[in-house]
C-alpha cells in the first residue's frame, strides 16, 4: 500500500490521531537522514506534544519558524481528514518590521523562543501568526492521500512582498509535498484552484494528490491550474548533493578550553542523532585528548607533529579510516594550539576530493585576553582569531561583564564577520552556532572569512616542496614525563615550571597523594587539577609539557623540536 512505509499497520481511526502519526512519521524519517533532509531544504525540526500536537521548523530557503499544530481529525468508512493551522514567525530583523507593533512585541519578550519551540502549550496566545491552515486526508485502505494548503494571497497588516501569507506558507508547503514524494515514492497530480471555485478572490488553496484519488467522486482536480513542480521548492546545493563530509576545524592557543567545548558540542550533536567523527592533532607523543572524549566518539588522533605542517602525511589517511568506520556526514578536527588556521585551510583544500571544509571554529580565553589584552597583537593567536568564522569566547564566567563587553568588542573589531558566542565551563548556546552553520551553508558558503587567500600560507607549501623558508616559522618543544609512583600536590607545579625556560602548556593523568587519580592542566601560569573520570583509570601516567627551551627531568621522553609555520 502507498501509506506502508509511514504507517506499516492497519489505520485506527478511532484514536483521532492517525494524521499526527502520518505527519511525524515522515518527519522523523527525515531527521534520521540528514542527507535527504539537507537535500529538500529542511534544517531542523522540534515536536512539541503538552496540549495540541505541534511541529516547530527551519527550511533553507526562508527567514521564518514555521509552526504546524494539530486541530483535529473526522473519518467516515472511507477515508481520515486531519486538520492543522500553519504558523509563521520571521526571524530576521527585516521581516519584523514588516509586522504590526501587536506581533513585534513578541520578540521584545525574553521567552518568546521558547514559546516558538514549545508552541502546542502558546498557539492560543500566538494566532496572530498563524496564517494560514492545511488538510492531510488519506485512505482507510492507504492506497491514496491528499496534501492541501489555504490561506490568503495577501494580509493588510503586513507590508511587504516577503511577508504574504501565501508567499510566506508555500516554501513549508512545497517541503512537504517534497518529502511526501520523496517517502512514498510516487509523483502526485500537483494544482491550485481556480478564483471562481474560491470563497474570495483574496483566497489561495493548492493541493497535492498522491496515489489513488480519495474523494472517489470529487472533481475538484479538473477545476485547478496543473502544476509541474511546487513553487518556491528548495534547490539542493554542491554541499546537499556531495557524499564527501564536511570537516569543521576547531583552533585556539594552547589551553583555551578547545576538547571542553569540543566535548559539549559533540553532547548536543549526538542528543539530535547527528553523529560526528572527530580528528585530534598532539604536539606530542602522548594523546590525551582523544582519551578525554571518551569512547562514545569515532576519534582519529594524529601524533605526527603540528597538523598544519604534517597534512599530507596523517590527515588523509585518518579520514579515510573516519569515513570507512563511522556514517558521520561530518568530522571536527581539532588542531593543536600551535596551529595556524591559514595553513591548515589552505591545505584542506588540496583534500578535495575525499571532503569539503566546514567551519572555521576558534577559541579565545577570556581570562587570559582580558588580563593581557597584548595577547591579540601576537602572530598565531592573531591569526587564529582573524581567520575564523565562529570566535567562541572561553571560560567567561571567570572574567566580569565589563571585561567580557570589552573583550568581545576587540574581537569583533578584529573580525567583523565572525560570529562571538560565549563558553562558560565548555558550554554554550549550540543552537545560535548550528543556526549560523545552516545559514551560512545555504546562503553564504565560500565567502566567510576562512576562505580568503592568503599568499603568506604558500609557504607551508613550498617548504614542505623542501625549500627553506626562513622569518615565517615558530620552534617549539615538547616532552613527555612518565610518573610511576603518585606525587604530593604541591610537587605538581615546580615539576612544571622547572621544565624550561618558557612552558606554554602542560596536561596529563597523573596520581596524587590523598587524591587519587586526577586530571592536570596548566595554562599560561595557571594549574588546575580536577579528578579524573573513571575510564581514564587505565591510562598511563604522564605530563606533557609544551613551550620553549625545555631542559629533560628525570623519566622524561626525548626533547623534540617542531617547527610551527
Amino acid at each position: 500500500m502507498l501509506l506502508d512505509c509511514l504507517i506499516p499497520r492497519s489505520l485506527s481511526p478511532e484514536t483521532e490521531n492517525e494524521g499526527v502519526t502520518l505527519l511525524h512519521n515522515l518527519l522523523m524519517q527525515l531527521h534520521l537522514d540528514r542527507k535527504v533532509a539537507r537535500g529538500l531544504g529542511w534544517r531542523g525540526f522540534l515536536p512539541s506534544n503538552k496540549g495540541n500536537f505541534s511541529w516547530s521548523t527551519r527550511l533553507a530557503n526562508s527567514d521564518l519558524v514555521y509552526g504546524i499544530v494539530f486541530m483535529g481529525e473526522e473519518h467516515d468508512d472511507q477515508a481520515i481528514a486531519s486538520s492543522f493551522d500553519l504558523y509563521a514567525f520571521p526571524v530576521g530583523d527585516e521581516l519584523k518590521t514588516q509586522m504590526p507593533e501587536s506581533m513585534q512585541g513578541l520578540y521584545k519578550k525574553d521567552n518568546h523562543i521558547q514559546k516558538i519551540r514549545t508552541l502546542s502549550e502558546h498557539f492560543q496566545e500566538l494566532q496572530d501568526f498563524k496564517i494560514g491552515s492545511m488538510g492531510l486526508v488519506f485512505r482507510l485502505d492507504k492506497k491514496g492521500l491528499n496534501l492541501s494548503f489555504h490561506t490568503h494571497k495577501r494580509d493588510a497588516r503586513f507590508i511587504g512582498r516577503e511577508m504574504r501569507p501565501a508567499r510566506a506558507l508555500m516554501p513549508l508547503f512545497s517541503a512537504l509535498i517534497q518529502s511526501f514524494k520523496t517517502s512514498l515514492n510516487t509523483t502526485p497530480a500537483l494544482g491550485v484552484l481556480k478564483s471562481g471555485n474560491l470563497p474570495s478572490v483574496n483566497d489561495f488553496f493548492i493541493e497535492a494528490e498522491f496515489g489513488l484519488p480519495v474523494f472517489e467522486d470529487d472533481e475538484e482536480m479538473d477545476a485547478v491550474y496543473k502544476l509541474s513542480a511546487p513553487p518556491l521548492s528548495y534547490i539542493p546545493d554542491e554541499v546537499d548533493l556531495s557524499d564527501k563530509p564536511l570537516i569543521h576545524v576547531l583552533c585556539g592557543f594552547l589551553g583555551s578550553g578547545k576538547t571542553t567545548f569540543l566535548q559539549n558540542w559533540l553532547n548536543f550533536l549526538h542528543t539530535r542523532e547527528r553523529f560526528t567523527g572527530v580528528l585530534q592533532n598532539e604536539f606530542g607523543e602522548i594523546d590525551l585528548d582523544t582519551a578525554l572524549i571518551g569512547d562514545e566518539t569515532c576519534v582519529e588522533a594524529l601524533n605526527d607533529g603540528c597538523i598544519c605542517c604534517s597534512l599530507a602525511d596523517s590527515l588523509r589517511p585518518g579520514i579515510l579510516r573516519l569515513i570507512q568506520n563511522t556514517p558521520a556526514d561530518q568530522l571536527i578536527l581539532e588542531t593543536t594550539g600551535l596551529a595556524n588556521p591559514d595553513n591548515v585551510v589552505h591545505s584542506l583544500e588540496e583534500l578535495n576530493d575525499i571532503c569539503k571544509i566546514g567551519l572555521v571554529v576558534s577559541v579565545a580565553d577570556a581570562p587570559n585576553l582580558t588580563e593581557h589584552p597584548e595577547y591579540l597583537n601576537e602572530k598565531l593567536r592573531l591569526a587564529q582569531l582573524t581567520r575564523a568564522d565562529v570566535i567562541v569566547v572561553s571560560k567567561a564566567d571567570l572574567v566580569c561583564d565589563e571585561s567580557i563587553e570589552r573583550l568581545t568588542q576587540s574581537l569583533h573589531d578584529l573580525n567583523s564577520k565572525a560570529l562571538i558566542i560565549l563558553s562558560a565551563n565548555g558550554d554554550a548556546n549550540f543552537a545560535v552556532l548550528d543556526h549560523f552553520f545552516n545559514h551560512w551553508i545555504d546562503k553564504k558558503y565560500g565567502m566567510f572569512t576562512s576562505r580568503k587567500h592568503t599568499p603568506g600560507a604558500d609557504t607551508m607549501l613550498l617548504n614542505n616542496a623542501g625549500f627553506s623558508m626562513r622569518g615565517n616559522t615558530s620552534l617549539f618543544e615538547t616532552c613527555a614525563v612518565k610518573f610511576s609512583e603518585p606525587l604530593e600536590l604541591e610537587r605538581i607545579e615546580p615539576i612544571i615550571r622547572n621544565s624550561g625556560k618558557k612552558v606554554l602548556r602542560a596536561k596529563g593523568i597523573v596520581d596524587i597523594v590523598g587524591k587519587g587519580c586526577c586530571e592536570v592542566q596548566y595554562t599560561d601560569g595557571m594549574l588546575s587539577i580536577s579528578q579524573a573520570r573513571d575510564d581514564l583509570q587505565a591510562c598511563d601516567r604522564w605530563l606533557t609539557i609544551i613551550g620553549k627551551g625545555l631542559r629533560p627531568q628525570t623519566g622524561s621522553t626525548t626533547i623534540r623540536k617542531s617547527r610551527c609555520l
